[in-house]
């Protein structure tokens, strides 16, 4: 159930479609349609949940914290950053030396911003 849930939850993500610059998906579904896919997650997951109950199983239990899975992102996303600067690029082939330090410049400043929401979550803990 849990696997599920979490294809529900993109499914959600994909029908609510946020304007992301980099979504892969165009939003193409008209209000009636999102709200149809909001319904049907909704019987789904009521449904879902109703069966759990019936079996004795808790729905509820969590067992992760959403502050540490946002952190563990954040580094992951950190990582990507990371790999923009510097000689890591060189494998995708040689870059003028304008377009690397603009390259290194941006590297240097989203890492910065990652790491001030992992410190801004770490203050917390």
């Amino acid at each position: 159930m849990s696997q599920v849930d979490s294809v529900l939850s993109s499914v959600e993500r994909l029908a609510d479609s946020s304007d992301s610059p980099f979504a892969r998906e165009a939003s193409d579904l008209s209000a009636v349609e999102r709200k149809s896919i909001q319904d049907l997650v909704g019987q789904l997951r009521s449904r879902m949940t109703n069966v759990l109950a019936e079996l004795g199983i808790s729905s509820t239990q969590k067992d992760m914290s959403a502050r540490w899975s946002i952190e563990s992102a954040l580094r992951v996303a950190d990582v990507s950053f990371s790999d923009l600067g510097g000689r890591r690029l060189q494998g995708y082939g040689e870059l003028d030396p304008g377009t690397a330090g603009l390259v290194a410049k941006l590297s240097v400043e989203l890492r910065r911003i990652t790491e001030q929401g992992i410190f801004m979550l770490q203050q917390r803990s």
